[in-house]
């Protein structure tokens, strides 16, 4: 799950107010409590007017929030659905997608179905071994992602940045560069394969026989990686 203001950052800390995702350097701490800055602001602005309207007016206007603190009644508190149970979510993670919508991530959710479903018909179209060990692995990341994002919503809420393994692999992938180009290239390939397959111009079972080349980009992109390293 990265920054919601950031959508390359990784998120470290969830506003107590908005529940947003946020990254280092979107984060406002005031007291050990976790805001994001227009949360902030709403807060500095509604605590300003309420103390000009107390010098004409007997009547204090506060308003308690789910982190415990208080937030005058002019200010503005948005709200994101989102669960903060980590066992539920977990529990729910193991149906494909229901664990990132039990997490208000729906566009995420559609993702985890799009992968699961594309690695479970390669392994019915090919019948090759490395694509159900995929599709397991896969399967158990899905509710282990929708623990770790619940949990990190229900300690940002405290105040508490939580750095989960989940949050440690994005910040590798992180260092891919143009991730986009390179996943709209494998999307292109990977539906051109299944259409060209469809279409009977070639036997997916033949194709399958060349998953040993995953390994071929993947030890590339090692050397790539190694070379670019500042000595």
């Amino acid at each position: 799950m990265n920054c919601f203001y950031h959508a390359e950052a990784p998120n470290v800390a969830f506003c107590i107010h908005c529940g947003r995702a946020l990254c280092n350097e979107c984060i406002r701490n005031v007291k050990g409590s976790v805001y994001c800055e227009p949360c902030l602001g709403d807060y500095v602005e509604g605590k300003a007017s309420a103390s000009s309207s107390s010098s004409t007016s007997s009547t204090s206007t506060a308003s308690s929030t789910a982190g415990g603190s208080s937030i005058p009644n002019g200010a503005t508190v948005k709200k994101e659905i989102g669960g903060s149970n980590p066992g539920a979510a977990f529990a729910l993670g193991l149906i494909p997608g229901v664990g990132a919508i039990y997490n208000g991530e729906f566009v995420k959710a559609a993702v985890h179905i799009l992968i699961f479903g594309t690695i479970v018909s390669l392994h019915d179209a090919t019948d090759a071994a490395i694509f159900g060990l995929a599709a397991a692995a896969f399967y158990f990341y899905m509710p282990f992602e929708a623990y770790y994002t619940a949990k990190k919503r229900l300690l940002g809420a405290q105040g508490v940045m939580l750095e989960t393994p989940i949050d440690r692999m994005q910040q590798q992938l992180g260092n891919i560069k143009d991730k986009e180009l390179w996943g709209g290239i494998t999307l292109m390939v990977v539906g051109g394969l299944y259409l060209l397959g469809n279409l009977d111009v070639f036997d997916m079972h033949r194709i399958a026989r060349l998953w040993p080349l995953v390994f071929v980009l993947i030890g590339v992109w090692l050397l790539k990686n190694h070379q670019e390293r500042p000595k």
